[in-house]
């Protein structure tokens, strides 16, 4: 039988689950969908191909920019087609489960959602740090110091502070589970020798 943690940060992962679903799906994944379904005004992701654009215009985010057809060979940014697919194959179907588990169930989280939601919070944290890393290496020509400010704290840095919170949320989460079933352990053993 499941024993389900009912925090009150499973309030915070919930509404970080569903403001995650539209970035994923509509900013991140927009390219990949048929260009009929963004393009032209009358489009039903127009909308979203604009924000694009204008967050390009203002800010010119070379990682935003990136497509495997605009990848050069030899270029530091192949990572970011490997982020691509990790956001794809492994955030996102997490992401949507965490907003159902969360959201539809509302049961709270049993040790195996936890270890899940580790997983993810660590690797989304971790792919993030490598974008605020990789901020650091714009060319100084083309990026401003304040432009370089901006994306780490405002656009990276939330996506990293975050799930590092989660992560720790988690973990300590994990270990508490760990601490019971080893206290019920020590006592099961206790009786055997009595």
């Amino acid at each position: 039988m499941a024993v389900y943690n009912e925090s009150r940060l499973n309030y915070v992962w919930l509404a970080w689950f569903a403001l995650s679903i539209p970035i994923i799906l509509f900013i991140d994944a927009l390219h990949f969908y048929p260009s009929s379904w963004y393009s032209s005004p009358s489009s039903p992701l127009y909308i979203f191909q604009l924000a694009r654009q204008d967050y390009i215009a203002q800010y010119n985010d070379p990682i935003v920019q990136w497509s495997p057809s605009t990848s050069v060979p030899g270029s530091h940014d192949s990572w970011i087609g490997l982020f691509l697919y990790l956001e794809f194959g492994f955030t996102l179907p997490v992401v949507l489960y965490g907003f159902f588990l969360l959201a539809v169930k509302r049961r709270g989280t049993t040790g195996r959602d936890e270890l899940l939601f580790l997983v993810y919070a660590l690797e989304t944290a971790l792919t993030t740090l490598v974008c605020i890393y990789d901020v650091g290496y714009w060319d100084p020509a083309v990026y401003s110091d304040e432009v370089k400010r901006t994306m780490v704290l405002q656009f990276f840095g939330p996506w990293f502070l975050i799930p590092s919170i989660m992560a720790v949320d988690m973990a300590r989460r994990i270990l508490g589970r760990i601490k019971v079933a080893d206290e019920a352990m020590e006592e099961k053993q206790r009786r055997k020798v009595q």
